[in-house]
Formats: C-alpha cells, sequence, structure tokens
C-alpha cells in the first residue's frame, strides 16, 4: 500500500485525452491542487531539509518552484529527482539571490520596524508616508520574486536580464501578482504573529502550496511574452503548450501513464528566452 499516495507507482491513471476540453485556470488550478495534494506534503518536507542551513535557500526555492512548475504544465517526474537535478544545476546563481534576499527581508524588517515606532511618537504625513513606501516597495520586490524564480528554473538568462524581465512581467501579469501577494501576505500573517507554534507546525506548513500557486498564476505569463515568442522567432511551437487539435479520433491519447513501466525522466535542456525591451 502506498505511504499516503508518494510512491503509488504501479497503478496506471487514465491519461489525457488529445481532445479533452481546456478548463478554465480557476477550475483547472483546484483540480491539480486536489490531485497533487498529498505530494504536496512531501515537497514541503524536501523544501525544508534542504533549507536548513538557510544560505540555501535560494537553490531550495528554485529547486521547488521546478517541480511545481512541472506540474502547472502537467508534465510527468519524478519529485525527488526533478528537485536534486534543478537545486544542482542552478546552485550558483540561486545562491547569490538567495543571499540578497536574507538582506533585503532583514533590512525591510528593520525598516518596517524603524518607521513604524517613528509613526507612532510622530503621525506627521511625511513618516506615514515613507512607511507607505517601504510597504509598497516590499510588496512589488516580493512580486517581482514570483516571477523571478520560475525564469531561473526553466530559462538560461543571467540573473541581471531575470530581473529586468521580471519588472516588466510583475506589471504585464499585474492581476496574477496581486492575486498571489494578497494570498502569501494572508498565509505568513499567523506565521508571523506566532512564531514559537509555527516552528512545531513546519512540516504542515503551506510553503508547498503557496509555491504552485505562484507559478500557476506566473509561469503563463512567463510563457505568453518570453518563452513563446523565442520559439516563434525560431519558427518552432512551444512544446511546454500542448496540441489538443488533432483529428484521428477521441482515443487518441496525448500522455499515457504506463504505471511504473517509463523509463527514467530526462531533463531537456531549458530555452534561452528573451529580455522584454
Amino acid at each position: 500500500m502506498p505511504l499516503f499516495g508518494f510512491f503509488d507507482y504501479g497503478k496506471a491513471g487514465k491519461g489525457i485525452a488529445k481532445d479533452a476540453p481546456v478548463k478554465r485556470p480557476f477550475f483547472k488550478f483546484w483540480e491539480l491542487f486536489a490531485r497533487k495534494f498529498w505530494k504536496f506534503f512531501f515537497i514541503n518536507f524536501i523544501y525544508l531539509l534542504f533549507c536548513l542551513p538557510v544560505v540555501t535557500f535560494g537553490p531550495a526555492t528554485v529547486a521547488m518552484t521546478q517541480v511545481m512548475r512541472k506540474f502547472s504544465i502537467e508534465q510527468p517526474i519524478f519529485i525527488f529527482d526533478e528537485f536534486w537535478r534543478a537545486f544542482k544545476s542552478n546552485f550558483k546563481k540561486s545562491f547569490f539571490l538567495g543571499i540578497v534576499n536574507i538582506i533585503f527581508i532583514v533590512s525591510f524588517v528593520y525598516a518596517y520596524v524603524y518607521y513604524d515606532i517613528l509613526t507612532s511618537f510622530e503621525p506627521s504625513f511625511f513618516n506615514l508616508a515613507l512607511m507607505s513606501m517601504t510597504i509598497a516597495a516590499g510588496a512589488f520586490v516580493l512580486m517581482m520574486h514570483f516571477y523571478i524564480y520560475p525564469q531561473i528554473a526553466s530559462l538560461t538568462l543571467s540573473l541581471h536580464q531575470i530581473i529586468r524581465n521580471s519588472l516588466l512581467l510583475v506589471v504585464l501579469g499585474l492581476k496574477g501578482s496581486l492575486v498571489t501577494l494578497v494570498v502569501t501576505v494572508l498565509a505568513f500573517i499567523p506565521i508571523i504573529l506566532y512564531p514559537f507554534i509555527s516552528i512545531f507546525l513546519l512540516p504542515i506548513l503551506p510553503f508547498a502550496w503557496l509555491n504552485f500557486l505562484m507559478v500557476f498564476n506566473t509561469y503563463p505569463v512567463i510563457q505568453k511574452y518570453i518563452i513563446t515568442p523565442f520559439y516563434e522567432a525560431k519558427g518552432e511551437k512551444n512544446p511546454e503548450i500542448p496540441d489538443y487539435s488533432g483529428d484521428e479520433g477521441d482515443d487518441e491519447v496525448l500522455f499515457e501513464d504506463f504505471g511504473g513501466r517509463e523509463a527514467a525522466i530526462k531533463s531537456k535542456p531549458k530555452p534561452k528566452g528573451k529580455v522584454i525591451k
């Protein structure tokens, strides 16, 4: 019997029909969420395990993002293999980003606390404006990271180019960015308010859930403005977008789950993508 559904490779799935109707994003999200629900706990455990030294926060987040990216585009993977491969291959770039993020988080918390104390003693318009600007800047940088990590996981652009892209993608995908921001903030409020309780609940905290929501909302924007134009410039079709327009009958299957008889999945080279101008 599989352990909580994590390692059930012996039972074949029904596959995905080539003429299957395309679901609206809201319903597709909850369908995928329910399908992968128990796997999120496993991914959350791996993520926390790789984050334990703290300084590996960046590589671990990119690795989890890569797994969630494959979930969102419904590509079959072996979870730990995909996580470990992404952790190693993106280590240098994401390690540097992780260190910068830790410095930014500490600076943001310090600035927030400082201006909060300042406005409590002197609630002038100037101090309130500084407080508001600090919060707005922190929110915008957080939304940029919704696009930074998926780009590191999927593209071969430099970190400078990725950050430049992310500045524009936040605006181009503003609706998804704001939804992800609101849910993330609401999820972390009780974690921040009750840190001592949260430490004991780390294995079931929603890091994997939030990461899946982030990728689901932001990766289609990356595909639309970066990945798809890259392939179109080469006269090719984006291979991550399935083609449901076949005319070979209702029984044709786009992907068939072979129930453990499939060979190990090898990673494909990342597309270079482009820098948004």
